[in-house]
């Protein structure tokens, strides 16, 4: 069998090759069935509250009812806080930190006097008289539940980006998975090709930091793995390029004793693009650098140094 002999891509091919955006097929009509399906039912319980008393119920009814209804109504969270602050300070309770929108609604409940004062700011703040005194009518404008804000309450596109905004976070983490998930099967192939060993998502005492993979082992690492894919930039990609450079310091300190140890870094991801800096930085201190549209070159890289296992 010939020897395989593994090159490094230029700084302009991985560059060029990125992918911008990844696109999971299934995942993306499973996440569109979750958006509607919350959709669905949001609409139906906010159909409740035309009237006074059925935003009491909803209130009481639905632990989220007051991240609904400030995102909903457009009304600042922080803002929000502040007001009830205000009342509670006003009504005697004792003040020792600020509440949370989750605090709120349980004090509402334990509470008819601040449940009757944080309903009438809700449903009608921003025309009481005595809160036009104390609050500007800039923050007090969106303190009311009239023919308006019910529509928009009830409006599905309305409830649908609100319902999305909701459900970035887990989108995501879930494309991060996917993402390690498609990486890990392509780790996986090539280590059962040579009966090696892998981890994934684990501490490396001679780094004292986890990587994304390790071949074999942590403690004794052959070829390490760092994955990062960003949709959008942010400081994190700094700091991942001065994790990157503290890695090669350690790694060639243990060249140095005679210890060789690969580092691959897989960089993709629009984010990346915005970086060019930190990703050029990034790829100047890596062995070898992946995307998507190079994962075929990890098998060359495992076929090279196979036989230092």
């Amino acid at each position: 069998m010939p020897e395989v002999i593994a090159h490094k891509i230029e700084f302009n091919e991985l560059f060029n090759s990125t992918t911008m955006f990844y696109v999971d097929e299934e995942y993306e009509q499973s996440i569109e069935r979750e958006v509607q399906n919350k959709v669905d039912v949001l609409y139906n319980e906010l159909q409740s509250i035309d009237t006074k008393e059925g935003l009491r119920k909803y209130i009481v009814e639905h632990k989220d009812s007051l991240d609904n209804l400030t995102s909903l109504m457009e009304i600042s969270t922080e803002r929000f806080k502040r007001m009830v602050s205000m009342i509670r300070k006003e009504r005697g309770f004792v003040f020792s930190t600020e509440w949370g929108l989750g605090k709120i609604r349980t004090a509402m409940m334990e509470s008819p006097a601040m449940m009757e004062s944080i309903l009438n700011l809700i449903w009608a703040g921003r025309d009481d008289e005595k809160l036009k005194t104390k609050i500007p009518y800039f923050y007090l404008d969106n303190m009311a539940i009239d023919k308006t804000t019910l529509k928009k309450l009830t409006d599905k596109n309305s409830i649908r980006l609100f319902v999305k905004r909701g459900l970035e976070g887990k989108y995501s983490n879930n494309i991060g998975d996917l993402i390690l998930k498609q990486i890990e099967e392509n780790i996986r192939v090539v280590c059962a090709k040579h009966g090696l060993g892998y981890q994934k998502d684990v501490r490396i005492p001679i780094l004292d930091r986890a990587a994304s993979f390790v071949l074999e082992s942590p403690q004794d690492p052959k070829i390490i793995i760092d994955v990062s894919y960003n949709v959008t930039t942010s400081s994190s990609q700094g700091s991942k390029k001065e994790a990157v450079r503290k890695t090669v310091e350690v790694l060639n300190d243990q060249y140095k004793l005679g210890n060789k140890i690969i580092y691959v870094n897989f960089l993709d991801g629009a984010g990346w693009i915005g970086r060019q800096a930190d990703m050029r930085e990034i790829h100047r201190c890596s062995d070898y650098v992946l995307n998507f549209n190079n994962l075929n070159l990890l098998e060359d890289i495992v076929d090279s140094y196979v036989t230092r296992f």
